[in-house]
């Protein structure tokens, strides 16, 4: 099993944070991303999962920054690719997965202490990724 879930940033910098529905809840805030379906190339299935649970369309602008084995809610390893891409739009519209959304700047993200489902060292491998693409590096 397979999944992949984006770092999303919006022009002027901001992540995109889904709040998970209060029933399959793990965390409180997480990415936008999810299972591939069987065959699925994980870029195909990074643009559908994205689509589906917040209508955006997106540009990769990094791929896989990072990748972690975990345990899928069935029980089964799954393999998770985490990637780092861009958005023109912030017109969200969330899917029953989830009750809401919001806009964080990294330092937002760190000094509220939020937490998604990549660890911490992951999330701020991406974090200084995205610095060094924005930056021109």
């Amino acid at each position: 099993m397979a999944a992949a879930f984006a770092f999303v940033f919006s022009p002027d910098g901001k992540m995109l944070l889904l709040k998970e529905n209060e029933k399959k809840r793990k965390y409180m805030w997480d990415l936008p991303g999810g299972t591939l379906t069987d065959r699925e190339a994980p870029l195909s299935g990074l643009h559908r999962e994205v689509r589906e649970e917040t209508g955006l369309s997106v540009t990769v602008l990094s791929q896989s920054c990072w990748l972690k084995w975990d345990h899928h809610q069935s029980g089964n390893p799954i393999l998770v690719a985490f990637y780092l891409a861009g958005t023109d739009s912030r017109e969200v519209t969330v899917s029953e997965e989830h009750t809401g959304y919001r806009w964080v700047t990294p330092a937002e993200y760190t000094r509220e202490r939020l937490r998604v489902s990549a660890e911490e060292s992951i999330v701020a491998d991406c974090f200084a990724r995205y610095r060094e693409i924005t930056a021109g590096g």
